[in-house]
């Protein structure tokens, strides 16, 4: 006993608070419970299964004498039409003229099978068949040649006949008619075929009753009780007539399978067979539909066990309550270290627990994270401006490597001869190109104010305007506030001249390059637009994955060192979008912050 006691406080000094509450819990209070509550639950749903069978049996019994009863009313409405005298007569009567027929019919004939009383049973329709050639087709009387043809002339998919009364000669038809319903289902009907042979007086022409069930009626007594998951008519041979719910096989309706019983899926199928009509009822039940009697009739037994859950949870919180405190204090310290915030937090008491643990390490590893970072921090500034006081060197010692004026004067004198040879578009684009040759050794300040930048762009156009030939046009829209405002040098060029090479180069004329700028709400917009070729959606997802940093530059040099260089200035406080659509053109977009020089 002393072992074993021994061996379990091992156990339990080896786990933690949590996991120690949970086992309480799950030991102390929620099995002994449950177990308790299932072996109540299963002698309550017994009863309740005995209880909620009975119903369902009755219910059954109902819905076949409703449904018998409704039958029964139809064939009565058939016997009704089989005793008329004056039908038979006026079926049986030859008419010479097709006008006499027309008068007899709107007279009497559409009055007896429109009579207001026809509605009040469960019918679709009535229709009078006769082989009287002295008749033609109405909408409740049809001339059949052949009788004997139980199709009556009508397109049928499928036509089956069983007797109701042999020696009266009242049949019941059950068929597929040749229409199709949105649902892709084919229609099917029931009808009742009787002879009209009660008065051998009128034996000249063979005639037939037709009375069509209405199967909504029918449909409409099945929807009445809610306890069935699904009720079913079908014929003897299992084709199902009609259903309270769906009940299809492929686009066909479909065939039922009488087996009364509980079937494998868990349903239970009740049968019952018409009175009079060779048709069956079926009932099909989900059992699962008994968990909801029983779950009202658990209802005591479920408060119970909910009241002991919740006076053990109570009693857990006011114990794991410390913990989650502490926890929670401890998640906060660490997504502020994340975010590079090295907090340290003041433990309460002298804990030798997980957490004061955890506490301590936590503050001891922030202080050193602090302090180490805090020396890389600072190491890598000066190595970076070490860096950019050499590269800055190198380039002062290029750039006094040549002269300026060397390439000045040299422009100038292939300028001059060309206009003693009348070339003056030459010399005037050679002007252009020494005047941006200038401004860029001149340009000592890295940021300059977007009206040089704008100067420098227009002696830029006047180049590629030489260059296709005049067909090319530009327009530069800056407002006045924003050509003071400044930006680094050589921001909007390599935009533009991508939209001359690689853009309004694609198309054949009216190459269009629109530059525009101005300032809102303290930022300044740059936009560069140009109507050429475009790029596709793969060239536009390759060059956005480019500036994000997640492919090489590639050939895009000119964007990769825009973007680099507003990365560099202006960290995160920028905006760079590329937007272009194959065959219409591409829009470049820059957004920094508006800063002026007398600023």
């Amino acid at each position: 006993m002393k072992k074993f006691r021994k061996t379990l406080e091992t156990i339990f000094y080896r786990r933690t608070f949590l996991q120690k509450f949970i086992f309480f819990f799950l030991c102390g209070v929620l099995f002994p419970m449950l177990f308790q509550n299932l072996v109540y639950y299963r002698q309550t749903e017994v009863n309740v299964q005995e209880e909620v069978l009975e119903k369902i049996d009755e219910a059954m019994d109902d819905k076949a004498a409703k449904l018998e009863g409704s039958l029964a009313d139809v064939l009565t409405l058939a016997r009704k039409y089989y005793s008329n005298e004056l039908l038979y007569r006026y079926l049986d009567d030859e008419y010479g003229r097709d006008l006499d027929y027309l008068i007899q019919y709107q007279e009497e004939l559409r009055r007896m099978f429109t009579d207001s009383s026809v509605f009040l049973y469960p019918v679709k329709r009535v229709m009078a068949y006769t082989d009287n050639s002295t008749l033609f087709n109405s909408p409740y009387i049809r001339n059949i040649e052949d009788l004997e043809d139980e199709t009556l002339g009508e397109k049928l998919s499928y036509l089956y006949v069983l007797p109701l009364d042999r020696t009266a000669g009242v049949m019941l038809r059950v068929a597929n008619e040749d229409q199709r319903l949105q649902n892709g289902t084919e229609s099917r009907s029931v009808s009742i075929l009787h002879r009209l042979n009660h008065y051998s007086q009128y034996s000249a022409y063979k005639k037939l009753l037709r009375v069509d069930i209405d199967l909504d009626e029918v449909t409409d007594i099945l929807l009445e009780s809610n306890l069935f998951d699904n009720m079913l008519v079908t014929d003897t041979n299992g084709r199902v007539l009609a259903a309270a719910g769906q009940y299809s096989y492929g686009k066909e309706i479909g065939i039922f399978e009488a087996r009364e019983g509980k079937t494998e899926d868990g349903r239970m199928v009740l049968e019952r067979r018409l009175r009079d009509f060779p048709l069956v009822l079926y009932g099909i039940y989900d059992t699962s539909m008994i968990s909801e009697e029983f779950r009202h009739s658990g209802k005591l037994s479920g408060s119970i066990l909910v009241a002991g859950i919740l006076f053990s949870l109570l009693w857990i919180f006011v114990v794991v309550g410390n913990m989650n405190r502490r926890l929670r204090r401890l998640v906060g310290q660490s997504e502020e270290i994340s975010r590079g915030n090295f907090v340290r937090t003041t433990p309460e008491g002298e804990g030798r627990d997980e957490f004061a643990i955890l506490e301590n390490s936590l503050n001891h590893m922030s202080a050193q994270l602090q302090e180490l970072i805090e020396k890389e921090y600072k190491a890598r500034i000066t190595w970076m401006e070490l860096e950019r006081e050499t590269n800055q060197a190198k380039m002062l010692a290029l750039q006094a490597q040549v002269n300026p004026h060397f390439m000045f004067n040299a422009l100038e004198s292939i300028r001059l001869k060309a206009l003693v040879k009348g070339e003056r578009e030459t010399a005037a684009m050679i002007k252009y190109m020494a005047k941006m040759f200038r401004n860029i050794l001149e340009w000592q300040d890295n940021i300059i104010t977007l009206r040089e930048e704008i100067g420098f762009l227009d002696e830029f156009f006047h180049i590629q305007n030489y260059r296709f030939e005049d067909e090319f046009s530009y327009e530069i829209n800056v407002t006045e506030e924003a050509g003071g405002c400044l930006l680094p040098k050589m921001t909007l060029q390599p935009l533009a001249e991508n939209a001359c090479v690689h853009g309004v180069e694609a198309v054949s004329s009216d190459r269009r390059v629109t530059v525009c700028a101005c300032v809102e709400e303290g930022w300044l917009k740059l936009t560069v637009e140009d109507n050429g070729g475009g790029m596709s959606p793969e060239k536009l997802r390759e060059l956005k994955a480019m500036l994000s940093g997640e492919a090489e530059a590639g050939k895009s040099v000119g964007l990769w060192n825009v973007y680099r260089r507003l990365l560099l200035y202006y960290q995160d406080d920028f905006r760079f979008d590329i937007d272009s659509v194959s065959g219409e053109g591409t829009v470049c977009s820059i957004q920094i912050p508006a800063k002026h020089a007398e600023a």
